[in-house]
């Protein structure tokens, strides 16, 4: 019976240990960087994130604005954020590299959808 009950003690260690490692005590807005080019209708954003690993980053826009998270350790860097226009989010790209994130968005042009109208 001691042999179960101090199994069970140290799966709940390890669960414990655990849920203490994956805590985010810090929530830090990242360094960012916007550029908006009208003549090729693209816009470019750039953030920092020091120190965190490709596959910890997690990136989703929607035509008006984008959310990110990346974690490191205890630390969360999280945004939401406006394009500054409206993009297609389908068209959107994004790169890393040695903890700079690079956004690519295309503006939408909003006579994409137009029909013309006969006269």
């Amino acid at each position: 019976m001691a042999l179960v009950e101090n199994e069970k003690s140290q799966a709940m260690q390890k669960s414990e240990n655990q849920e203490e490692k994956d805590e985010i005590y810090y929530r830090v807005f990242p360094d960012m960087r916007r550029r908006i080019n009208y003549e090729d209708n693209t816009i470019y954003i750039e953030v920092s994130l020091p120190g965190v690993k490709k596959e910890d980053i997690t990136l989703k826009a929607l035509p008006t604005w984008f959310h990110l998270v990346g974690k490191r350790g205890h630390m969360e860097y999280s945004a939401n954020q406006s394009f500054g226009a409206e993009i297609v989010p389908e068209k959107t790209e994004a790169k890393y590299d040695n903890g700079l994130l690079q956004i690519t968005a295309h503006i939408r042009d909003p006579m994409d959808d137009a029909k013309e109208i006969e006269l």
